[in-house]
């Protein structure tokens, strides 16, 4: 098996680096989940791992060797790519069965292992026809099925599930993380999804601007992000934002004033909320207009107009009508600096 270890790692690009000194440890068999705005240096990072890009500085060790002067053959993973990367003269079953023809494989151990795939990935019915014949969706799937019936030590996803019917891509999003997990291999997803990092990492690594902003767990990157971009990247709907006015005993709203218990430096600042954080009360809260409400079936969120700044909240019941006058709280909020920082988090 292999723990993965990059450091110092830099790759250039035209506009800037795509990665910028990327120092990042992957534990043997963990499944990181790899997130951030296009252009962040997602698909690089894993091209880097793959050796399909080699780092201007730095270094990447497999299991403490460092493996930047070897071929990708010789690393023994298999990586999964966004765009479709399928043989087009060779039928389903031959593209999945491709790897292990290579390596002379016997026939019976082929057999067993593409029908084992296939039937992991639900393309069994697929197996005859060609990748010019199938969806897009069903093209990744068959990428997938080609790199686990290698059974590599590492394993690499670049969006695999992006083109993927949504009716199947929290299954297959399962499938994939149960299979690493059994197979033992060490992965790296990446992908644009907080929402899919949150339900498959182990940890989470945020990138932005080919730096790496935050890695930890989902409760930590979700609860105690390290900055704005953080806050607002992981969580769907994003983390409201409100200029505040911070010292030792409150927090001061364009709308009110919040509790603060001694936790604030005495500053400007930013206070950060999450939609399910606020709560609505009938007295002595910070007064708003509900400007829409979103109905997700067993909840709604609503936005509200709070003094000049929109804020979003959860309700798990039928919200108040557009227009109407509410007033809402938060017992749990973080602070940022004018840098974007998280300077502070408050939960009472």
């Amino acid at each position: 098996m292999a723990g993965i270890t990059l450091n110092g790692v830099v790759v250039g690009g035209i506009e800037g680096p795509r990665l910028d000194g990327i120092d990042l440890h992957i534990d043997d068999r963990e499944f990181l989940a790899v997130i951030g705005p296009s252009g962040s240096g997602k698909t690089t990072l894993l091209r880097v791992i793959a050796g399909l890009d080699a780092p201007e500085a730095g270094d990447v060790l497999f299991d403490g060797a460092s493996v930047v002067d070897t071929k990708p053959y010789e690393r023994d993973l298999a990586m999964v790519f966004q765009d479709n990367a399928l043989i087009p003269f060779r039928s389903v079953r031959g593209n999945v069965a491709f790897p292990l023809e290579v390596r002379k494989t016997s026939r019976a151990e082929i057999d067993a292992r593409v029908g084992a795939e296939s039937r992991v990935m639900a393309i069994e019915q697929l197996l005859r026809k060609y990748p010019g014949q199938l969806g897009a969706g069903h093209q990744q799937l068959v990428q997938a099925a080609r790199a686990l019936v290698r059974r590599p030590t590492v394993f690499l996803l670049d969006e695999p599930l992006a083109r993927v019917d949504p009716s199947l891509r929290i299954e297959m999003r399962n499938e994939i993380k149960l299979v690493a997990q059994g197979y033992g291999v060490t992965a790296v997803y990446a992908t644009n999804d907080p929402t899919e990092a949150m339900a498959l990492g182990d940890r989470i690594a945020v990138l932005d601007r080919g730096r790496l902003m935050q890695i930890g767990t989902p409760d930590e990157v979700y609860h105690r992000p390290v900055d704005r971009f953080v806050a607002q990247f992981v969580g769907s709907p994003p983390m409201s934002m409100i200029p505040v006015r911070a010292d030792a005993m409150e927090v001061t709203t364009p709308a009110g004033s919040l509790p603060c218990a001694g936790r604030a430096p005495e500053r400007s600042a930013t206070m950060g909320v999450r939609p399910e954080d606020w709560e609505l009360v009938d007295t002595a809260g910070l007064p708003g207009r509900v400007e829409r409400t979103e109905n997700h079936g067993d909840h709604w969120y609503v936005t509200v107009d709070l003094a000049g700044t929109d804020i979003v909240m959860r309700s798990d019941t039928v919200p108040p009508a557009v227009g109407e006058r509410i007033e809402v709280w938060t017992r749990r909020y973080h602070l940022f600096d004018r840098n974007g920082r998280r300077i502070a988090s408050i939960a009472d």
